[in-house]
This record gives C-alpha cells, sequence and structure tokens, in this order.
C-alpha cells in the first residue's frame, strides 16, 4: 500500500477521539539538525539538549498535543509510502535521515514512486488529511506559518501550493500566519479570494510569524476561544458545506517575537555569506537555517520554536472543541 495509517490514528479516527495532524517538513528542511549549541544563546526548557533541535522539537510538539488531550497524528512520506501517524522512533529516523527534504503537491507522486523519503509540507499534510479517511477526515492541523504570496509577485508568480490546498480542504489550520518575508496584505487578500475565514486567537492583526506586528498590518476576525473556532468550523463546513479550511492564526508568543524586519535583515546576510561559498544548492538550507539563528543569536529559532509548540497547544484545545461538540 501507498498509504499507511497507524493503529492509534485510526483507532482514534473511528472512535471520533480529537486528533492533530503534525507535518515534518519542519523536521527534515525546517531546523537545524545539530545539538544546541551556544551560539544559540541559551537553550528553552522544552528543548532537550540531548538531542537534535529538530527531534527536541519534534518531541515537545507532540507532548503539547498530548497533555491537552489529543492525538498527534504526524505525517511524512517514509521509502515511498505516505504514512499518517509516527512513532518517536520512526520521527527521529526521518529527522536524522540526510537524503529526505521535503514534498509538496506537485512532487508528491514522483516522491512516492522513487521510494524516497520527504517531510511534508502544508499542502502535502492537508491531502493526507483528507486521505485519512473518506469518511472522517483529519479536522485540526498545526504548523508554523503557511506559504503565501511572495514579494514581487506581478512581475514572477511565485505563490504557494498552501493556498490551493487551504482552498479545497476541509480542515482547521493553526499557524502563526504567514512568514514576514512573503507579501502579507496579498496573502491574505488571496485567502478572502478563495474562501479561506481566517480568525485570530489572541490577535485582530495577521501575525508576521515570528516577528511583532506592524500597525499597517490587515486585520482579521478575533475568536476568543477554541470552542469559539470549532463552532465557526461547524458552521463552515456543516451549515453552509463549504469545502475549504479554517485558518486559526495564533501570534508568536510575546517574549520571544522579534521586531519587524528582523527576519528579512538575518535571511539577506545569510543569503551573501551562502553564495560567496559557492557550494551546491542542497547546502542551501541547512546553512540559512543555521547561519539566521547565529546571526539574531538564537533569537529567531527560539521563537521559531515557541511558536510552533503553542500552536500545537492551540490545535489540540481546538481539536477538542470539536470532539465534544461544545
Amino acid at each position: 500500500m501507498t498509504v499507511v495509517v497507524s493503529k492509534e490514528v485510526n483507532e482514534a479516527l473511528a472512535s471520533g477521539a480529537p486528533i492533530v495532524a503534525l507535518e515534518t517538513a519542519v523536521l527534515t528542511a525546517g531546523l537545524p539538525r545539530t545539538l544546541w549549541n551556544d551560539s544559540f544563546g541559551p537553550r528553552p526548557m522544552t528543548i532537550s539538549g540531548d538531542q537534535p533541535i529538530n527531534i527536541a522539537l519534534a518531541d515537545a510538539m507532540n507532548s503539547a498535543v498530548v497533555s491537552n488531550g489529543a492525538v498527534p497524528a504526524w505525517i511524512a512520506v517514509v521509502d515511498g509510502v505516505l504514512r499518517i501517524g509516527l512513532s518517536h522512533e520512526e520521527r527521529a529516523a526521518l529527522s536524522n535521515d540526510q537524503d529526505a527534504g521535503k514534498v509538496s503537491l506537485a512532487t508528491f507522486a514522483q516522491t512516492m514512486q522513487d521510494g524516497r523519503s520527504a517531510g511534508t509540507t502544508v499542502a502535502a499534510t492537508l491531502l493526507a488529511c483528507k486521505l485519512a479517511s473518506e469518511k472522517n477526515p483529519i479536522r485540526v492541523f498545526a504548523t508554523g506559518g503557511i506559504g503565501g504570496i511572495h514579494q514581487n509577485w506581478a512581475q514572477r508568480f511565485d505563490i504557494s501550493a498552501d493556498l490551493t490546498a487551504l482552498a479545497t480542504t476541509p480542515t482547521c489550520v493553526v499557524a502563526s500566519g504567514a512568514k514576514s518575508i512573503l507579501d502579507i496584505p496579498a496573502t491574505v487578500e488571496a485567502l478572502e479570494t478563495i474562501g479561506v475565514p481566517v480568525i485570530g486567537i489572541g490577535t485582530s492583526q495577521f501575525p508576521r510569524f515570528i516577528e511583532k506586528n506592524a500597525k499597517e498590518d490587515p486585520t482579521i476576525y478575533q475568536g476568543e476561544s477554541a470552542e469559539k473556532v470549532a463552532s465557526i468550523c461547524r458552521h463552515h463546513w456543516e451549515h453552509l458545506a463549504l469545502n475549504s479550511a479554517v485558518l486559526t492564526s495564533a501570534p508568536v508568543p510575546d517574549d520571544v517575537a522579534l521586531e519587524q524586519g528582523t527576519l528579512i535583515d538575518a535571511l539577506t546576510k545569510a543569503e551573501a555569506k551562502w553564495a560567496a561559498l559557492h557550494q551546491p544548492s542542497a547546502t542551501r538550507t541547512p546553512y540559512l537555517l543555521d547561519a539566521m539563528a547565529k546571526i539574531t543569536q538564537g533569537a529567531s529559532l527560539v521563537a521559531n520554536l515557541a511558536l510552533l509548540c503553542n500552536n500545537a497547544k492551540v490545535a489540540a484545545n481546538i481539536s477538542v472543541a470539536l470532539a465534544t461538540n461544545v
């Protein structure tokens, strides 16, 4: 079989228990595969110093989902098989696989055909949420930030496949908005165009991933609780029979949020350093991740880890509210 659902996730789907889908591109391409070191600054208490950062983050997110009453469903392509539900050992093996990159909708089929392993992006994970069960798909998914519309899109039509998946998948996606290097207003306009409700948890502005908001950032509807979000999801899917996602936007915790502009400045410096090395393209992502963390003295990494764990918690609360129909 090319799609395999774990026993734990299957049982949760059959019983209607709360489930939270979790993407794995963050493990294979989104976080350093090294142990925490002094160049990253003080290590967050939630992140173990005995494991590579990507594996430690997966454990922390997993604990956030479980401790808030939901079943975690990690999703990845492993040796050409779409796996829905990974154990700790399976997550660690994927995270340590130096050949595992990331897969989206356009590269899904060939990755499976070639028998390769890869972490799933937002778009790929949303597809897996539908494939988990035809009658009872996974309804809640936690990630870091969605892809969107890139700067200068009028000259280069660079738009993430995440938007296509959000338009066609009835799943509540919990994310900290979109990365500030994107065109935030255009991304929010596109979400409205494709019929994706955007609900803020603890914010009335569309979040900028790990950065603080600017005064001119788009305003969004603010929901007061997980129960309010769950109720909106039911109206959207059940009462109105709409098949698009509901995007729940949770801002990065205030105590670790970066000042506006920090991310793009760090990325510009990191890109210049990588280009000067004349290394193969496969080295770009790991180099940039490490360099940006060092340039910001660990602040970008700490913020990223904090929002991922917070989003997992928020998603679990929403999933519980959906399952209990409150």
